[in-house]
């Protein structure tokens, strides 16, 4: 019994100290007064929006709230920033009170990132130590974009329509060629050799590209979590074509353009034209559990044991809640998604294991990861409805439209930098 609450005691000293040296270190890297960096179109930028940005694509990549290297964020987001105040730019001379139209939207969309929970998204909040504003700004300003977009190509966006149905026509006759389903994160070129560093490295530990993208990439495409659609061989990226690559599922390949650097994730793959096993639809128990100073073995083996009794003789996963009511170190989390949607990581963890077996787990600094399969459903033949061949046409063209006319107004917009952020 001694045992366990000295242990509990140096827990509770050693959160206490890591609180007081990060809040020292805030203070110092960002207690000074705030200033503008950077008007586009006379809406200021400040240090202050810089720094919050910076946390959220920090936290993104890192999974931590270690902000001693936010510095190597602050390029990319002020690329985020500027965006943004191009679009919002754009918004208002639309209509004055834009802002205020999108923002009960934006607040729903963000409420649920996060499970519709206010709970959820105000510890998320505390935890970054940012206002919840600046988590609203990058959906207002995907709102806003949609409004412009709308009011600027009404009439090409009607004659859409007419483009796809062609589209689909001619899919018809490419269904014996090999297909790449693609997603992509793009980052600014300018100095941000060690931001491209450090996403591979998350990527590599584990992070889902499809989460990165969304939260990092500066293209349209982070709307749709950096997903830019199914491919034949030519019209992959000219770098690939030029590269001869031999691709396959999962490969990851970065590559520079002339300002910018793409990052390109191969999701899935038909050889010629047939479905993936990669498109196989499954739902996972996500349970992460604390390791604090225990062996990670100990720690993982604990809940291995709690599972395996609970999901014995079941046929579904619904006993899972019994461990979140029983102890609230342990969180339960439900993905719903296709194989080639979840991480590298996770799909390692998951491959050939059974229906309600517990998976081998992921660590993640202080915490790990185990995974439990509870549906799955196989992918059918290419039995998509008109509706949702659509929807995958016009979100293609969505994007292309979205990224010419951005790329304009940028070339269009003052941008006046005032003032240097210190690294």
């Amino acid at each position: 019994m001694n045992k366990i609450i000295k242990t509990f005691l140096k827990l509770k000293l050693l959160i206490i100290i890591n609180i007081i040296s990060c809040n020292i270190f805030l203070n110092n890297a960002f207690g000074s007064e705030n200033f503008v960096v950077t008007t586009v179109n006379k809406i200021p930028i400040t240090k202050n929006d810089i720094i919050n940005r910076a946390k959220i694509i920090s936290f993104s990549i890192e999974k931590n709230t270690d902000f001693k290297k936010l510095q190597n964020y602050y390029n990319q987001a002020l690329n985020f920033l500027i965006n943004e105040k191009i679009i919002i730019s754009a918004g208002l001379k639309i209509n004055k009170k834009i802002i205020e139209i999108v923002t009960p939207k934006a607040n729903q969309i963000l409420l649920n990132e996060f499970n519709n929970s206010k709970d959820k998204l105000n510890k998320f909040i505390n935890y970054l130590s940012i206002p919840k504003a600046k988590l609203l700004e990058k959906y207002e300003s995907q709102l806003v974009w949609g409004i412009v977009l709308k009011n600027k190509f009404k009439d090409q966006l009607l004659k859409l329509d007419n483009i796809v149905e062609n589209d689909i026509e001619n899919r018809k006759n490419k269904k014996t060629e090999d297909l790449y389903d693609l997603a992509e994160i793009v980052i600014s070129k300018n100095n941000n050799l060690i931001l491209l560093d450090q996403i591979k490295s998350a990527l590599k530990s584990g992070v889902n590209f499809l989460d990165l993208a969304k939260q990092v990439s500066i293209s349209s495409s982070a709307k749709f979590k950096g997903k830019v659609g199914w491919k034949n061989y030519q019209n992959l990226p000219r770098y690939i074509r030029s590269k001869k690559f031999n691709l396959n599922e999962g490969d990851i390949i970065s590559f520079p353009t002339k300002d910018k650097i793409k990052i390109i994730k191969i999701l899935a793959k038909r050889l010629d034209g047939k479905i993936s096993e990669k498109e196989t639809s499954v739902i996972l128990g996500q349970i992460k559990f604390p390791i604090n100073f225990q062996k990670k073995d100990i720690a993982y083996n604990k809940i291995k044991y709690a599972v395996k009794e609970l999901l014995t003789n079941k046929k579904s996963c619904n006993n899972l809640n019994i461990i979140k009511n029983q102890n609230t170190n342990y969180s339960i989390n439900i993905i719903k998604s296709r194989i080639a949607d979840i991480s590298t990581k996770i799909q390692n963890v998951i491959k050939n294991i059974e229906l309600y077996k517990i998976s081998q787990p992921i660590f993640f600094g202080n915490y790990g990861y185990t995974y439990i399969i509870c549906d799955v459903k196989k992918p059918e033949s290419d039995k998509k409805t008109i509706l949702e061949l659509k929807n995958k046409m016009m979100q293609k063209h969505y994007l292309i439209i979205s990224d010419r006319y951005l790329k304009r107004l940028h070339k269009e917009a003052i941008i006046s930098h005032k003032k240097k952020l210190n690294k």
